[in-house]
């Protein structure tokens, strides 16, 4: 059905050893125990809520802000403010509107552009109740519990599993939750070669514009470009054969996971956004005053895509008509 493009990978790889990325703009790197508990959890309930959030969007501190930005942003806010805001207890009886004020850019539940809200409320309310069950409202002795390691039995990753927006066979938010806190310098991760790109529906458009990723199946060549919704295993194969060619990228860009992601992440949310035509081949770069890609990675932009030229989306229209999956799920 689906097969990473070992020859593609090699060519796009040489692209992104051509680019650094800089320091995360919302990382903290905590310096006692408290703050790495207060961080830990901070990030924890975040990005166990982070699906899907095209809708969310507004001024914060001054800044025009959209999807994870935006959310980030506000819970820093929030905590600034009150820096028990991401505790269990509270995550346990977080309301709706509780989930809109905090999401909003004046405290005014009724402004907030947050979607699916009772959904991520009741995700918050799972977390919590199963962290206060099992790790003392911590997640820092999820952490400790696991020794460190990801795999395994008794593992990160599959105590991880266990709470319901984590659950996810491609393990998405499992991997970006450990992003963040192994850069931050929270957790030290034992088995770091077992951390993995974590696949959202950025970074499936850009492997499957790429070429990184063949399609070897009609039937799912045509849902994925006609944007059909496809079944939920389907999604699952689509993302593991995509994170194994990100495997590749890292193999040959000389990159780590962290970088890797990143730079795929903020190729999809910019160059290859799904609000405009893909900046590459005949088509320009007309967002570069909001372009995040160039404020978070080191690239002389030419007006078009770091890709452009390797990447078969720039160069055959039939490549670019490629989509992510479409289907209604909570796992991205």
């Amino acid at each position: 059905m689906l097969a990473p493009n070992q020859e593609r990978c090699r060519e796009l790889a040489a692209k992104l050893r051509q680019v650094q990325v800089l320091p995360d703009e919302f990382l903290i790197r905590p310096e006692s125990q408290e703050e790495r508990s207060r961080e830990a959890n901070f990030w924890f309930y975040t990005v166990a809520i982070c699906q899907h959030t095209k809708s969310l969007q507004g001024t914060l501190e001054g800044r025009w802000l959209r999807g994870w930005d935006y959310m980030v942003t506000a819970g820093r806010r929030a905590m600034t403010r009150d820096a028990q805001v991401f505790i269990a207890e509270r995550m346990r009886g977080i309301t709706s509107q509780g989930l809109r004020t905090l999401y909003s850019d004046d405290g005014q539940p009724s402004h907030s552009t947050l979607d699916r809200v009772e959904e991520r409320a009741e995700q918050l309310h799972q977390c919590a109740q199963l962290l206060l069950e099992d790790y003392d409202g911590d997640v820092m002795n999820l952490y400790r519990g696991a020794g460190g390691r990801l795999r395994g039995k008794g593992g990160i990753m599959e105590r991880l599993a266990e709470f319901e927006p984590y659950s996810d066979p491609v393990e998405k938010k499992s991997f970006l939750f450990l992003m963040f806190v192994s850069r931050a310098g929270i957790w030290h991760l034992k088995d770091l070669q077992n951390l993995k790109v974590a696949i959202d529906y950025h970074i499936m458009r850009i492997a499957l514009r790429s070429g990184m990723v063949e399609v070897h199946d009609s039937a799912l060549e045509r849902a994925l470009k006609e944007r059909a919704e496809v079944s939920a295993e389907v999604d699952n194969r689509v993302r593991a054969a995509v994170q194994k060619a990100c495997d590749r990228l890292i193999a040959h860009s000389g990159h780590d996971v962290f970088a890797v992601d990143n730079i795929l992440w903020m190729m999809g949310r910019n160059c290859c956004f799904y609000d405009h035509d893909p900046f590459c081949g005949p088509n320009r770069c007309s967002q570069k005053g909001s372009c995040s890609f160039i404020r978070s990675i080191v690239y002389d932009c030419p007006g078009h895509c770091l890709f452009d030229g390797v990447c078969l989306g720039s160069l055959d229209g039939g490549y670019r008509r490629y989509w992510e999956t479409t289907l209604h799920t909570s796992y991205y």
